[in-house]
C-alpha cells in the first residue's frame, strides 16, 4: 500500500515543475533601445503607437537620421524609408494619430517631413492604419509647410489651411511674393484636394466661404488673407496699381520699357496677387476682365506676365483643380 501511495504522489500535478512564464510582449522602448535610437515624439491611439525615432545622442539633423515608426500592440509594423517618401527628409513632425481625415470612418496617421535648405521643403503624408499601414495621400507643400487639420461644425471631413507658393520669385523676390490661400481636404480615394465649397465664392471679389468660419479665422494668417477682400481695400489696391502703371509708362517710350521696370516697382506682384484672388475663389474670367481695366492693351511686358502666370499655375501641385476652379462657368 505504501508503494502505491508513493507512486500516486509523484504523479500528482502538485509536484510537477511549473510551466515557463510567457515572454514579455515587445514594445517600442525595447525596439528603440535595441536599435540605438531614442524617441523625439510619440502619439498613441488604441493599439497603435507612432514614434519619431532618431539616433540616440545625435547632435544635428543629419546624424539623427530621423524616421517615423508605427507599432501595433507593441510590434513594429512599419517605418518610413526613402522609397516611400516623396523626397528625403531630415526632420519629421507627428501631427495626429487615429483621426479620420477622409470621412471613411477609419483611423489614419498624419505626419510631415522637412527636407531642409532655404525655402524648402515640407511634404505632408496621410497613412491608413488598417488593415495594414499604407500610404494614402501626399501633399508637397514645399516652403509653405501647411498646418494641421481642423474640424469645422457640420463638416464630415477636417480641412487644412495652406497656400500655393508656385509663383514664388516669379513676380517679386521670395519674401515679397504673394501666396494664394488654399483650403485642402483628403478625399476617400487618397488625394489632397481643394475643399471647393470653402474656396469658391458666390460673386467675384467676395471673401471665400472659409472666412465665415470662426474656427478657421482663428488662424492669424488666414484672418489677414480674408481681410484682403474688403471692398475698400480692393479699390485702394486697384488705384495704386493703375497709378504705378501710369508712372512707368510715362517715364519712357513703350519700346524701352522692360520687365525689370515692372518687377522692381512691385506692380507685377500686385497684379498677380489680384489675379490669383479671383482665380483661387473661382472667378478666373472675372480676373481677366479686371486686368483689362487696369492694364489695357497688349504690350510686351503684359504678354510676358500672362505667360508666366499660366506657367506658375501649371506647375502648382493643384494645377488641374485650379483650372477647374478658375474656370467661371456660372
Amino acid at each position: 500500500m505504501r508503494k502505491i501511495l508513493l507512486v500516486l504522489a509523484l504523479a500528482s500535478p502538485l509536484v510537477q515543475a511549473a510551466p515557463p512564464a510567457p515572454a514579455a510582449p515587445p514594445d517600442s522602448k525595447a525596439w528603440l533601445e535595441a536599435e540605438g535610437l531614442e524617441a523625439a515624439a510619440t502619439k498613441e491611439f488604441q493599439e497603435f503607437e507612432a514614434v519619431v525615432a532618431r539616433v540616440k545622442g545625435a547632435k544635428d539633423a543629419a546624424s539623427a537620421q530621423e524616421r517615423v515608426a508605427v507599432f501595433a500592440k507593441g510590434r513594429l509594423v512599419w517605418q518610413s524609408n526613402a522609397k516611400e517618401l516623396l523626397e528625403p527628409a531630415v526632420k519629421f513632425t507627428l501631427h495626429s494619430l487615429g483621426r479620420d481625415l477622409d470621412g471613411s470612418g477609419q483611423p489614419q496617421l498624419h505626419f510631415s517631413g522637412f527636407s531642409g535648405g532655404a525655402h524648402c521643403c515640407t511634404t505632408h503624408y496621410v497613412y491608413k492604419l488598417k488593415p495594414q499601414v499604407k500610404r494614402h495621400a501626399v501633399y508637397p507643400a514645399r516652403n509653405v509647410g501647411g498646418t494641421d487639420f481642423m474640424d469645422l461644425p457640420g463638416r464630415k471631413t477636417p480641412i487644412m489651411i495652406s497656400a500655393d507658393d508656385s509663383s514664388a520669385n516669379v513676380f517679386a523676390p521670395y519674401s515679397n511674393s504673394y501666396f494664394p490661400l488654399v483650403v485642402l481636404e483628403v478625399s476617400p480615394k487618397g488625394k489632397f484636394q481643394f475643399a471647393a465649397d470653402l474656396m469658391r465664392t458666390r460673386l467675384p471679389g467676395m471673401p471665400p466661404p472659409v472666412c465665415a468660419q470662426p474656427a478657421a479665422t482663428a488662424n492669424p494668417w488666414l484672418k489677414e488673407r480674408c481681410g484682403e477682400f474688403a471692398g475698400a481695400k480692393r479699390k485702394t489696391r486697384t488705384s495704386e496699381i493703375q497709378a504705378k502703371l501710369k508712372e512707368i509708362k510715362s517715364s519712357r517710350s513703350a519700346d524701352k520699357i522692360k520687365w525689370d521696370d515692372y518687377y522692381a516697382t512691385g506692380v507685377l506682384s500686385a497684379v498677380a496677387a489680384e489675379m490669383n484672388r479671383h482665380a483661387y475663389t473661382g472667378y478666373g474670367a472675372a480676373g481677366m476682365n479686371w486686368l483689362e481695366t487696369v492694364w489695357p492693351g497688349n504690350d510686351t511686358v503684359k504678354v510676358a506676365f500672362l505667360e508666366k502666370l499660366r506657367e506658375t499655375r501649371a506647375k502648382s501641385a493643384f494645377s488641374e483643380e485650379l483650372r477647374l476652379l478658375a474656370t467661371d462657368t456660372r
